[in-house]
């Protein structure tokens, strides 16, 4: 996945992205490219298989160097490319119609420095933890082995994340310096929203309620806002007002082997499986 003539004499010099990995002790070193430079094309495809969601890949825990980092097996990301979510996602670029057209896309996204091929260690800590990894001095891809990311995307939700964070706790830390009116404000918001939940707690223990009376006197119970737990959204929930509890449909009892067998043998022989026709046919004969 990594040529080493095409990249040693474009990113040697860049050792702030372009740190060499070592391999396992009987190969070299794998100098890895920058994944900024890459082409747009690449930035979105690994955008879609870092996003498990959509590409449906496996994302795994493993220790590269120290570092807990992320890795998947080449199986998943081929499937994800053959997926129509892919072609929906990724646009442009390369197209897929095949396993060795996505191959050679991934072998392509190793080469702009977003992955690579990896060797599983023992897992730390016992069964489950995650596995040691070492460079594979071998970096084709292949659907039976690992692939870790290098690259990271894009931080700016994290640090966004972070920010907001520290100014959340800045804000309760000096909640006793807040304005009086903002102070009430926020006391009138808490009562609000806590005034909500008892509602929505209300609302349930009296429908349980309802339902447990009606279904004593009734043929069937009836359920006060039967969509209140469904997922939908809030007015939906509380429409309609009531509805009849619907019986839970029983799974029809599917016929034992004897019963398959014996009808199966009538059926070659020309026999109807149901005995009544034939002694109807037989009381005839006797007339």
């Amino acid at each position: 996945m990594c040529d080493d003539e095409h990249h040693d004499h474009d990113h040697g010099h860049d050792h702030g992205h372009a740190q060499p990995q070592p391999l396992p002790p009987q190969g070299g070193t794998i100098h890895v490219a920058d994944a900024k430079k890459a082409p747009p094309f690449y930035l979105n495809l690994a955008g879609y298989l870092r996003d498990t969601g959509k590409s449906g890949i496996k994302m795994r825990q493993g220790v590269f160097n120290g570092s807990r980092v992320d890795y998947f097996k080449g199986k998943g990301a081929v499937n994800a490319l053959l997926k129509d979510t892919y072609k929906q996602k990724v646009k442009g670029g390369e197209p897929v119609n095949t396993r060795e057209d996505a191959i050679k896309v991934l072998n392509n996204l190793g080469r702009h420095g977003f992955i690579l091929r990896v060797n599983r260690g023992d897992a730390i800590g016992g069964k489950g933890g995650p596995r040691i990894l070492q460079a594979n001095p071998q970096q084709e891809l292949k659907e039976d082995s690992y692939y870790m990311w290098i690259w990271e995307g894009s931080q700016l939700k994290l640090y966004l994340g972070a920010v907001g964070l520290v100014i959340t706790v800045l804000a309760a830390v000096l909640f006793p310096l807040w304005p009086e009116s903002l102070r009430l404000g926020v006391w009138y918001l808490s009562v609000a929203v806590l005034g909500l939940l008892g509602v929505f707690f209300g609302i349930a223990v009296v429908r349980l309620i309802f339902y447990l009376i009606t279904i004593v006197f009734l043929p069937r119970g009836i359920w006060m806002f039967p969509n209140l737990f469904e997922d939908v959204g809030v007015i939906e929930s509380f429409i309609p007002f009531w509805a009849w509890d619907e019986p839970k449909k029983s799974k029809k009892a599917k016929p034992s082997v004897t019963q398959e067998a014996t009808s199966a043998a009538a059926a070659a022989a020309g026999v109807a499986a149901d005995p009544a026709p034939v002694a109807a046919a037989a009381t005839t004969e006797k007339e």
